[in-house]
């Protein structure tokens, strides 16, 4: 399912893991999520109780069911696989609802600082950047904390271009020359990997740095795989954007179900399509500027199901040929195991993926 061109990812590195026992590759950027699907890994877990299959559902921290148990080098549990970033090495087990705690000592080191600014910005996205700059700017001591790998947020999973003074550039183009101009100034501190977890009193603030967790084996021993930060602002920005909404329907927790957004991004910025025929059912314009892009990049759009009446995109959907069901819901997501079909406005349409977008 990997995509022969296109993604972030170094596709000049090969890494290696194990999944279930299997051993695949992927590439640095992927996370085990991509990877996963790159490979043509959809049911990532079970579910608690019953024992439902279930899949990949996002592409970030939002992600509610491909919750692994991370084996290899050390035992860690119930770790979302869109955000553990692939190393190689790295062992993984699907889980049956809970994960387990380590039976051996930790080897790793912990530690945690204090840090004091003038100015902390929480998220590195088009807005976050754009803050912590002008903060920067404007003569302040910067801090700015992002829970990804690499600045840029949700560009990084769209096509979007960003108008600046040498013309139209890509988003993620312009997110990494915009966090390379803050690194280069003395009072701007930029925390990669970084997740702010409290906000209290007095714009004091905590956050956790992984600082090894994505080197497996190859970390150095000297240097700790968290760091807790514990924050005194003068100012807090939080541009920590937003999370697409699921809709709920027969059969929304089979594997093949997943956010349009998330589907996109892992096209856009991994290089994998997640599927080959999808439906796409939303309420909303965004999914259709998601439906294009996975288009155009090989995936089979059998249809756009929208639940309004008068969709504004609907002219350009079938200039391209894409079916639009307006006024339209999707009642069902049915299939032995992960989607085969999707039943929508009493019309069963073969898909191996439906894309949801609620808002």
């Amino acid at each position: 399912m990997r995509l022969s061109t296109g993604g972030l990812i170094d596709r000049g590195g090969t890494l290696r893991f194990r999944f279930d026992g299997r051993e695949l590759t992927g590439h640095p950027g992927d996370t085990l999520a991509s990877a996963l699907l790159a490979n043509g890994v959809r049911q990532a877990a079970t579910s608690v109780r019953l024992g439902r299959p279930r899949g990949i559902f996002a592409a970030g921290s939002e992600e509610p069911n491909a919750v692994v148990q991370i084996e290899r080098p050390f035992p860690e549990p119930m770790r979302p696989a869109t955000t553990v970033e692939l190393y190689d090495g790295l062992v993984a087990s699907s889980l049956p609802g809970r994960g387990r705690l380590a039976a051996e000592p930790d080897p790793a080191r912990y530690d945690a600082v204090h840090a004091h600014c003038d100015v902390l910005v929480v998220g590195a996205g088009p807005a976050g950047l754009a803050a912590a700059r002008a903060a920067a700017v404007g003569g302040a001591r910067v801090i700015l904390a992002d829970e990804q790998p690499r600045p840029g947020g949700s560009l990084l999973g769209t096509t979007e271009r960003l108008p600046t003074a040498q013309g139209p550039v890509g988003g993620h183009e312009w997110a990494a020359a915009v966090a390379a101009d803050l690194e280069r100034l003395p009072d701007v501190t930029v925390l990669p990997r970084t997740t702010v977890f409290g906000y209290y009193d007095d714009n004091y603030l905590m956050a956790v740095e992984r600082r090894t967790n994505h080197l497996g084996a190859a970390a150095p021993a000297h240097v700790a795989r968290e760091r807790i930060w514990r924050i005194r602002a003068g100012r807090v920005v939080l541009a920590t954007g937003a999370h697409e909404r699921p809709i709920a329907f027969a059969g929304n927790d089979l594997p093949g179900v997943m956010l349009a957004g998330a589907a996109r991004t892992y096209a856009v910025r991994y290089g994998v399509l997640p599927g080959r025929r999808a439906v796409v059912f939303t309420t909303n314009d965004s999914a259709y500027e998601a439906a294009f892009d996975l288009a155009d990049a090989g995936l089979e759009v059998a249809a756009i199901v929208d639940v309004r009446p008068y969709p504004g995109p609907l002219a350009e959907a079938r200039r391209r040929g894409i079916e639009v069901l307006a006024g339209q819901a999707v009642e069902a997501a049915r299939g032995a195991g992960e989607v085969s079909s999707v039943l929508a406005g009493g019309t069963v349409i073969e898909a191996d993926l439906l894309l949801v977008s609620g808002g």
